[in-house]
């Protein structure tokens, strides 16, 4: 592209390190020009891909990639990584059906070490590929990009203190984006940190270490006894690193991360370094686009936007999502209520609570990204008389599987589960797909599980959870609730019972078929049936809407079955193990000779694609539904 000369120009990393301080300035501004242009097409992360910009080419400048490793946590933060590793050409597909990804993938390339897409994971994967070269003798270098967010996962500080003992050669990027460099950091500071990252005073550091080493009676005290008075020197002068220096690691910082040539310096300093080493750079989310420089959190991710001026392009007239309506109904139970709080692991915009938090400050928990302490302290609250509401995207509720277990259903503690991006998920492939909250939640004891069809739906479902004495979960996707008009709960949702949510709903009576549709998969379902009826007269169907799917009302599906004689499953989640198998099996043990079939997602490892093609290709849309439904029609019954 003759618009970006320097990117389009570069044949590979190599030629990256032969470029002028000034050429590498250009090429940042040329990567930022890119990152946005492409992003406000597609949609994607924009703030955090413009905040490395900088230290992606000095990376790239100082290393020996793909030799050396390098693992980004969460992996939102590649793109540049992506641009400048031989994807120039191809960065416009990103995000697209068979294009580039928007997290590393070693399918990509070989520059990409290891497939990432959730948080707090880089420094445990960085520091096994570590061991595995030590072991092999291999002598490259390994480091982990890790954000000062995803630094407050339980698992980070697990590898934290693991790698701090065990001495290997890991390089820990610490990218503060939350902080700016104190006051405190004055001339003094700086001089020792420019001393610290001398090269000659490192080698010097590391021979000394070597020849004290010999000596096997005074030798390793005295080194023992160097580090601890430099510490506690550290500690009263109450530098930032002390805490990593406690943990073993050896800290450098901080840096500015948006100083090429300050970062290229200690990059190249600290590879001398033997042993674990934590470098601290900070730097601006969203930096060079003013827009994404004021509201970090909105350009965070972002559907397809105006360059102009920074605004989506979604249509004014779009209905509330099933995350809005979420965040409105609790404010309007909250008021009603003083017990109910909610808590989120660093979700609050994407779960639409962020007017909950405006209306109810000292009600709300965003506890980071740490689902686990989110539904553990969720079962505190509930054992404290408190009603918890905490809300989680579907892929990330996996990584509190246990205490949900553990915590809250062997209790049997009242706290509800709002179950945000469940299902299909669009653009950000495999690891953000929410395909295993229900065969998750199935199989857990004392759990409720619901999965709301419309917009009325949820709001009931809200009102129910402060009545039910029980865990409940309910599942929904990352798009607009259909408002629907054949259907109204009575005015006062309070007197809801749980029956009216239990019974599975008929929309249009049959004897030839039946059909049950879990949750959102109840607009097409209808939408196949109507197309259907037009080529196939004189078939009847009974289309049953299922918005509880534990416990489960089979007598209603039983009684249809019995006339119709085949059954067709339709949700929205992984098909093994999941909604489907679990009615199929108790349907085929109860009404012998039935004929069931499922539709439901078979290809987990999709790549990334929008919400409609991943549906279309699972055969969940409205073609791939009568296809389904006309090949189950076909097949003939038993007397």
């Amino acid at each position: 592209m003759k618009e970006y000369p320097l990117l389009s120009a570069l044949n590979g990393s190599d030629d990256l390190r032969l470029l002028s301080d000034e050429q590498k300035l250009d090429i940042a501004e040329e990567l930022r020009e890119y990152i946005v242009r492409t992003v406000s097409a597609n949609g994607g992360h924009l703030a955090p891909n413009l905040g490395v910009i900088e230290l992606t080419i000095a990376l790239l400048a100082t290393g020996d990639f793909p030799r050396d490793s390098i693992i980004f946590d969460v992996g939102h933060q590649s793109y540049a990584w992506k641009i400048l590793t031989g994807r120039f050409e191809a960065f416009p597909t990103l995000r697209q059906k068979g294009g580039l990804s928007g997290f590393p993938k070693r399918e990509e390339s070989d520059y990409d070490a290891f497939n990432t897409g959730h948080s707090s994971t880089s420094i445990s994967a960085a520091l096994g590929l570590a061991r595995a070269k030590r072991m092999k003798g291999d002598l490259s270098k390994t480091m982990a990009l890790i954000g000062d967010g995803a630094l407050g996962g339980g698992m980070a500080f697990e590898a934290l203190s693991d790698a701090g003992q065990g001495g290997e050669n890991l390089l820990v990027i610490l990218n503060d984006n939350q902080m700016c460099i104190d006051q405190a950091v004055g001339g003094m500071a700086r001089h020792l940190e420019q001393l610290r990252t001398n090269v000659r005073y490192i080698r010097m550091k590391t021979v000394w270490e070597e020849r004290l080493g010999r000596f096997p009676v005074l030798g390793k005290p005295l080194i023992n006894m160097l580090v601890k008075i430099k510490r506690r020197w550290r500690s009263w002068r109450r530098e930032t690193g002390v805490l990593f220096e406690q943990l073993g690691f050896r800290y450098y910082g901080p840096v500015d991360g948006h100083a090429l040539q300050d970062l290229e310096r200690h990059l190249r300093a600290v590879r001398l370094v033997r042993g674990p080493v934590l470098l601290h750079v900070i730097t601006t989310k969203g930096k060079g686009y003013c827009y994404a420089e004021d509201e970090p959190e909105i350009f965070h991710g972002i559907s397809p936007f105006d360059t102009k001026n920074g605004r989506t392009n979604g249509s004014p007239n779009k209905g509330e999502t099933f995350s809005q309506l979420f965040g409105k109904t609790l404010i309007e139970l909250a008021q009603e209520r003083d017990d109910i709080v909610a808590i989120t692991a660093a979700m609050a915009q994407g779960t639409g609570l962020i007017p909950f938090y405006q209306a109810f400050p000292s009600r709300f928990f965003d506890v980071g990204i740490a689902e686990q302490h989110a539904v553990t302290m969720g079962a505190g609250m509930a054992q404290g008389g408190l009603r918890p509401f905490v809300a989680l995207y579907s892929t990330f509720m996996q990584r509190a599987v246990d205490q949900i277990l553990h915590d809250v259903c062997l209790q049997n503690l009242p706290v509800t589960f709002m179950i945000d991006r469940a299902g299909l998920v669009g653009g950000d492939g495999d690891t953000h797909q929410g395909l295993y909250d229900l065969s998750i939640a199935l199989s857990l004891p004392n759990l409720t599980v619901m999965a709301p069809s419309s917009a009325e739906d949820l709001q009931a479902m809200l009102h129910y959870a402060l009545k039910h004495e029980g865990p409940l979960l309910i599942r929904y996707p990352n798009e607009q609730a259909p408002r629907r008009g054949d259907f109204e709960y009575p005015g006062d949702l309070h007197a809801v019972e749980w029956s009216d949510l239990q019974t599975l709903r008929p929309i249009q009576s049959g004897n030839d078929l039946t059909v049950v549709a879990l949750g959102v998969t109840l607009s097409d379902c209808e939408a196949a049936l109507s197309e259907l009826s037009k080529n196939r007269k004189n078939v009847s169907v009974e289309l049953l809407s299922c918005v509880t799917a534990a416990p489960f009302d089979y007598e209603t599906v039983i009684k249809s079955v019995y006339n119709t004689g085949r059954l067709l499953l339709v949700e929205d989640g992984i098909e093994t193990g999941g909604f489907s198998d679990v009615i199929a099996s108790e349907i085929a043990r109860r009404v012998p000779g039935v004929m069931i079939e499922y539709a439901a997602v078979r290809n987990p490892l999709a790549g990334q694609a929008t919400r409609n093609e991943l549906k279309e290709d699972e055969g969940l849309d409205k073609q791939g539904l009568i296809d389904s439904m006309d090949h189950l029609l076909s097949r003939k019954t038993k007397d």
